[in-house]
Formats: C-alpha cells, structure tokens, sequence
C-alpha cells in the first residue's frame, strides 16, 4: 500500500468528513411507514453500477452481522476485554428479541481483568441505544462481500410541508470501504433517495463524500427499464450520477461504465423488517482514528439530511487517462517521511497489515536470525505499547530537519525525529532507516 499524498492523516482523513462548499439549510426527516409500498419501491429502485476494478462488492447485512463478533468500545480502553457475543445472533442486536447489553466502566471502580480496565459497575447499555458504545467485528475474510446478489434496504420520507412530496431512501451495504491510507474501515453503508411528486419520479438524491447532499432531475439521469443508473466509486463506494471522477476534499472518487450490474430492484426488501433492525451500534470496529472507525447505518427514527434537496450535483471531471500499473513512490526524502508516518500510524492503530508491509524487509530479517514472523512479533509489540502511546502514534509526524540522508536510497529516521503527543524513547521506537526497493520505500533495519 502507498501513501501519495499526505500532510498528516487528519488531512487525508478529511476527505469523509469536511464538505467542500458551504452548508446550506437542511430538512431533516425519518422513515414513515404510512403510504409506503413495496411494489413502488421495486419499481424505482436504482440500477448500480459498480466500478470495472471493484473488489469489494455489497454484502447481506445479516450475515455480515452473523459472522462478526459483538464487541463494547470503552473510549479505547479495555482493549483485551472479550467479546458481548460470539457468535452474534442478529435477531439480538435489535428489536426482535431481547438485546444484548453491556455495562459501562466506572473509573473510580478498579477491576482485575483486564488489569488497566476500570470496574464494569457504570451504566447499562443495550445494542438498541444510539452511541451505546457497541460495535461489529467481523472476520478480514468477509471484506470483499458476496456480489451483485445482494439485497438492497430501503425506507421511505415524507417532505414535512408538502404533502405531496415523497421519497424512497435506498441504502446499500459492503463489508469494507477502502479509498486511502486514511479512508478505510468496516462497513460501509451509502444511500440515494429518489424523490416523487404525487408518486411519480422527480429527482435522485445523491448523499456525497465530503459535501452536503445534491440532487439530479429525473430527466438528466441516464435510466435503464425506468430504474435511475447510479455509479459506485471504486473503493468508496459513494453514489454519483455520472461515470468519471468526482472531487472529493484532498482526493477523488472513481466511476465507470464498465463494472457489474447491481439490479436492486431484484432484491429490494424493507429495512424495518430485517432481523437486525433496531441495531444503532456501530458497523465496524472502532479506531478511534477519524476515517477509520466503522459507521452506524440505518435505524429507527434515524434523521437525515437533505433527502427533498434541490442543489444541483455537478458533473464528473476528466483528467488524463492514469498510467497503467503500479506506480513507483516518490524516491525523495518526502516520500520516505510519508512512508514512515504511514508506518507510526498503523502501529497506534494496531494495523498488522500495513505495518508488516512496510517494515518487511527488518521483520524478514529479524525472522531469519530467530526471532518469529511478523505478524507474531509485531502482536506482542502491540501489547507493549501503552494505550497513550498508540493514540499518540495515531497521529504522529516526522520532523524534516531530523532526518538523516545516509544516500538517494537510504534515509535514516532516528526517534528523535517523531512528533507526536508523548516521547518515545530508544527504548520504545527506536531509529529505523528507510531503503527505496523495487518502487518504493520499507524498513529494513
């Protein structure tokens, strides 16, 4: 994985959170049940069009639920505590039988297990309450989804002063969103809405990365068999009306016209009558890293934003075409500090994956004189460092002026070179010196 560009992971983090354009007055409405129909919501379900490279298709949310484990964040502490439920049974996390619950941490109250957990004697929360604190862990094997036979939920809204303006929410689910080094997280819920006038069609609502929502008049869509085409983005999978690149903060978004077929209308189905509705946890683990942590989806008496908006999305850009292949990284000082950071932040997060990436080449080495593979070593490296550290790890950067250029190839970064909330001694990070192999820089000792 190759980090292009980044000032700071907050930054690139932005690209899900920071809007683009000024925010303009929003209706907020809930689902309603009242006036909706099953057969309407067919009839206008959309046509997804996923992108020709997309690997991460859409996924039933009951079984992704099934084959996660249910898990209590304690604002990042008590990290070794178990499981609430494994396995999870979905009817369970919502209104269909008695949920699960959990209790809150008291700091005032010690506990034993684990050891730098609080007691468990606060409050008692259940998997239906919003910001309750629970989350879904699912297994990495689940991240590409199941396909194009996935069901699509949908709810439908009322304009809260026109009466005779409706709206059809559809949300699509995918067990994992990867866009950058600093966008990627379990679950990944998106949703358009098409809007109706006295129930016929008017307009698509797109809910857009990194701005307020937009919409687009029925006759501009491109419609196939009276169904809206929408455009999923690579990785992303934001909701566009157009193929190409969208603008979104420090980045883009990729469509195309190439990619599989989602027919939703073939697997439309209610959200109030899933077996996990009422869930208003989080879909995904907790990183405590802003774009990285998993987003809450759809439950009850949930408010959204701008379903009846009349602010026009704008078109796609068209760059030039991007080189094919893999692209090497920058064989500059910057490229090795971005590589670096890529690096810290993935150790606070306890990423193994991008972390035995980068620093390969040392663990192989380090493997080869006795010492156990990385992802075995870097797991109890993980349990040295203190829950203060990690968060600080998280966002840390690297001075330029502490950077030793040992050659074009070879950079050092000695520890004193880090940046962050709390100093680390040699003793804890320790230098690490950078090589640039076959197109890219990793940590060789």
């Amino acid at each position: 994985m190759r980090v292009r560009v980044m000032v700071s992971l907050a930054v690139v983090a932005s690209v899900a959170l920071v809007a683009c354009d000024p925010e303009e007055p929003k209706e907020y409405t809930g689902a309603e049940s009242a006036g909706a129909s099953s057969a309407a919501a067919a009839q206008f379900a959309p046509l997804v069009r996923l992108h020709e490279k997309e690997s991460l298709m859409p996924m039933d949310a009951e079984r992704f639920a099934g084959r996660s484990v249910l898990r209590f964040d304690h604002d990042g502490l008590c990290r070794a505590e178990g499981p609430v439920a494994d396995p999870v049974d979905p009817r369970r996390l919502g209104l269909r039988a008695s949920p699960y619950t959990h209790r809150s941490v008291d700091p005032r109250s010690p506990s034993s297990t684990p050891v730098t957990c609080p007691g468990h004697t606060g409050e008692e929360h259940a998997t239906t309450k919003v910001g309750g604190g629970f989350y879904l862990d699912p297994p990495k094997e689940v991240r590409t989804g199941e396909g194009t036979g996935a069901p699509v939920y949908w709810e439908y809204h009322k304009h809260k002063s026109d009466p005779g303006r409706t709206a059809y929410v559809y949300w699509f689910f995918y067990a994992y969103n990867k866009l950058t080094a600093g966008n990627r997280h379990e679950g990944d819920w998106e949703r358009v809405a098409v809007q109706l006038r006295d129930g016929k069609p008017e307009a698509v609502t797109f809910a857009r990365h990194g701005g307020s929502p937009c919409s687009v008049k029925w006759p501009d869509l491109k419609l196939d068999g009276g169904h809206p085409t929408v455009y999923s983005a690579l990785g992303s999978h934001g909701s566009y009306p157009t193929d190409g690149y969208h603008r979104v903060a420090v980045t883009v978004d990729r469509t195309s016209d190439g990619g599989a077929e989602w027919r939703t209308w073939d697997h439309a189905r209610p959200v109030d009558r899933e077996s996990w509705w009422g869930y208003a946890g989080w879909w995904g683990a907790q990183e405590h890293v802003d774009g990285f942590n998993g987003p809450i989806g759809p439950y009850p008496h949930r408010q959204l934003a701008g379903i009846f908006t009349e602010k026009p999305c704008g078109g796609a850009h068209k760059p030039p075409a991007e080189p094919s292949g893999p692209q090497p990284a920058p064989k500059t000082k910057e490229g090795a500090i971005e590589r670096y950071e890529e690096y810290l932040h993935a150790l606070g997060r306890e990423d193994i994956d991008t972390v035995c990436e980068v620093a390969g080449p040392a663990a192989k080495q380090a493997e080869d004189q006795g010492f156990g593979p990385c992802r075995l070593t870097f797991a109890v490296v993980f349990h040295m460092i203190s829950p203060t550290q990690k968060k600080a790890l998280q966002t840390a950067t690297v001075d330029p002026q502490r950077v030793v250029v040992q050659s074009p190839d070879k950079i050092e970064m000695p520890v004193e070179s880090v940046r962050a909330s709390v100093t680390f001694s040699e003793n804890e990070l320790g230098d690490s010196t950078l090589e640039y192999l076959k197109g890219e820089w990793y940590i060789t000792d």
